[in-house]
């Protein structure tokens, strides 16, 4: 072959390796860009998917691109999800070009596609897509044609309650009644459940008189509300008896639903909202007997347990953080923080937007906690935004600290769920991040330091699991070698002799050095003799023990805290310092029996004030919260004992007088909880509460 001929194979070549690229598709890079653009999605960066699922599918049409390790009909299942992201920006936008842009990608390929699954989500995401631009019959003929054609499938339920609004939008109230009736029938456990019950209700006041009976349509709909709030359903009765309300405000069942309202209200700490209500109710029934029963509940609101050191945080009133409050007690998570997120977006006042920010990140959090199979981030991601945008925004507020604590334990259960280890070390940076804000914050800020407290263990859980060693003499040597630098910085701190610092510098570099050749029995020796060096130039142990305390303290290990102090004190029982540092145990141990009392958990509150309490017996307040939290508890007997040692403490504590009060008042005992009443009106004349029970009882 001569040299002509092989020149021109080699440019033939030449031009083949510049041009393919261009025409030469690769699975690996097809599949990198499929990945990045699922990524963004889970992010809910939509049109960032979109741009990268264009490029995957793009590349999927050269030669040579093989997708079917992807997916068997990868073309389907690329403009599934285009299709799903626009459809996602159109309900975050409500533009309904997002729609039209869904339906393209849609249409392109539902009737070719070759995957069932893919089929199967093609038509319910056809199906809402027409609904959500209001072509109705089209969306009616979609979801019906997915009932018959996929009877299994997952998004069975949604399209029977669809079908039974386009119904009731179109004013057949007959068919929709039917179609609600259905869906109920054959999915009693649908969440659309309760949805259904309500639209049955409201038709039943539409429906023509000639159709099958209901007696009274208001009744009907209350006997719903009233049974939803039995089954704990408080969201869904509350929206019930406010629909009898404006749908029925003449009938005899008014009273009842705002009743009802009231008792929801209550429930979700809104006495405020609860007083509302009882006054509607007496305000529609001339029933004289019914409003002194009334008035009664009505009062009986401002009987709540009063707090000497503390102002408990009063939730928002709007009808709508109402509603927010009641999924969450409902624990319906997504919807609470979906409600929130809504709110927080709203223009509200600036604390109003805290609570919202503040609750959006403990719903998302929890929602994500809630389904375990879930296998996408997004929720956790929006806790952690939501927990980051109310630092960032909003410092300073009374929000702040817990909200750094809930950003912590996000990603802790982030990294948990995920196994995600960078997570950890998140976890690590945001509780040192929140240590240095908070130094210069006075100690005697206990519910601060309580939640301090509760973070250095989620520190030290995170540092366990980021940097456990698989031997358990590397832990020993790791533990060893972390309190030899730390008394070495001690011994710094307070100028002790050179030498003995350089001494125990030595033994530390040599222990350090073992730890690096594994040698971890010989670094532990070598730690300990770096520790002994620097102890045997320290005349006084009792120090030493304090200052060990302190450090404890500082990693919030209180009792190992209170152990080095209780061996100072057996020096010395006079001892200054030991002292001081009690003290500042016992005020951390009563901040975190605030906080666990803002968790409602009640429990680990009680132990809190109990070790309060163990350290100083006069602790007045921490007596009088342990009262409070069993009148929480419904233990009004261990209440009165915990209210009379606090009174025995201080003969002109008030609150523990009128806490009494209410215990003895639960327990019937209507002359004991006058008498404390009365002792708490001679302390105040003017004091409210005390004369607002008396007058309940005495009514």
């Amino acid at each position: 072959m001569n040299a002509r001929i092989w020149g021109i194979i080699g440019g033939v070549a030449l031009v083949l390796a510049l041009l393919s690229p261009l025409v030469l598709g690769s699975a690996q890079k097809v599949e990198r860009l499929f990945e990045a653009a699922e990524a963004l999605y889970e992010r809910s960066d939509y049109d960032g998917a979109i741009a990268k699922y264009k490029e995957a599918l793009k590349e999927s049409k050269k030669f040579g691109a093989k997708t079917e390790r992807i997916d068997k009909d990868f073309t389907t299942l690329v403009n599934l999800r285009i299709a799903r992201c626009y459809y996602e920006l159109g309900e975050d936008s409500s533009d309904v070009r997002h729609y039209q842009s869904a339906l393209r990608h849609i249409e392109e390929v539902v009737l070719e596609a070759q995957v069932v699954k893919h089929k199967e989500e093609l038509t319910y995401l056809w199906a809402e897509t027409l609904y959500k631009t209001g072509k109705l019959d089209q969306a009616k003929s979609k979801f019906s044609w997915l009932m018959e054609k996929f009877p299994n499938s997952q998004w069975m339920e949604k399209a029977l309650y669809s079908i039974g609004e386009i119904n009731y939008q179109q004013q057949d109230y007959d068919t929709a009644c039917k179609t609600f009736q259905k869906l109920i029938a054959e999915f009693p456990h649908s969440e659309l459940k309760a949805e259904a019950e309500r639209r049955i209700a409201e038709l039943a006041l539409l429906c023509d008189e000639s159709d099958p009976p209901v007696p009274d349509p208001c009744e009907a709909m209350y006997g719903a509300a009233s049974n939803l709030q039995r089954q704990d359903k408080v969201h869904d009765a509350y929206q019930g008896y406010t629909n009898l309300i404006t749908r029925c405000p003449e009938s005899e069942y008014v009273t009842d639903a705002y009743v009802g309202k009231a008792e929801i209200h209550l429930e979700a700490g809104d006495y405020k909202g609860a007083r509302r209500n009882y006054e509607c109710a007496m305000d529609s029934t001339e029933d004289e007997e019914r409003i002194l029963e009334l008035y009664e509940a009505y009062h009986r609101t401002y009987l709540v347990p009063e707090y000497s050191d503390r102002r408990i945080q009063s939730d928002p009133s709007d009808e709508l953080f109402v509603i927010a409050r009641l999924l969450r007690l409902e624990e319906r998570w997504l919807e609470a923080a979906e409600k929130y997120e809504q709110l927080a977006n709203n223009n509200l006042s600036t604390e109003d937007t805290i609570y919202a920010l503040y609750w959006a990140g403990r719903c998302y959090h929890n929602a994500a906690l809630q389904n375990p199979t879930l296998t996408d981030q997004t929720l956790f991601r929006k806790s952690v935004d939501a927990f980051k945008t109310l630092i960032s925004n909003y410092e300073g507020s009374s929000y702040t600290i817990k909200t750094y604590y809930y950003l912590s334990l996000a990603y802790r259960d982030w990294a948990e769920k995920f196994r995600d280890q960078s997570k950890c070390q998140l976890v690590i940076d945001t509780v040192e991040e929140t240590n240095m804000k908070y130094a210069d914050v006075d100690n005697n800020d206990t519910t601060v330091q309580g939640w301090l407290s509760r973070m250095g263990e989620l520190k030290d859980e995170a540092r366990e699991k980021l940097f456990s060693p698989t031997d358990p003499l590397q832990e020993e040597a790791e533990r060893a070698i972390a309190e030899a630098e730390a008394a070495i910085a001690s011994a710094k701190r307070e100028n002790m002799e050179t030498q003995s610092i350089y001494k125990a510098s030595e033994y530390l570099a040599n222990a350090q050095q073992e730890m690096r050749r594994n040698n971890y029995r010989t670094a532990i020796n070598q730690a300990k003799k770096s520790i002994e060096a620097i102890n045997n130039d320290r005349p006084q142990p009792i120090e030493r023990y304090v200052e060990e305390g302190h450090i404890f303290l500082k990693q919030s290990k209180l009792e190992k805290a209170m152990e080095k102090a209780k061996q100072a004190l057996s020096l010395d029982p006079n001892y200054a310092p030991a002292h001081e540092l009690l003290s500042k145990i016992k005020q951390r141990y009563y901040g975190l029996g605030w906080t666990f009392f803002d968790e409602e958990q009640y429990d680990q509150a009680i132990a809190a004030f109990q070790n309060a309490i163990s350290i100083a017996p006069k602790f007045k307040e921490a007596h009088n919260h342990l009262g409070v939290v069993y009148i929480k508890q419904g233990k009004y007997l261990e209440a009165i004992v915990a209210l009379e040692e606090a009174i025995n403490i201080d003969e002109a504590f008030k609150e523990a007088y009128f806490n009494l009060a209410l215990a003895y008042l639960e327990l019937g005992e209507f002359e004991a909880a006058i008498n404390a009443a009365n002792y708490a009106l001679e302390i105040d004349p003017k004091y409210e509460p005390a004369r607002m029970l008396i007058e309940f009882i005495t009514d």
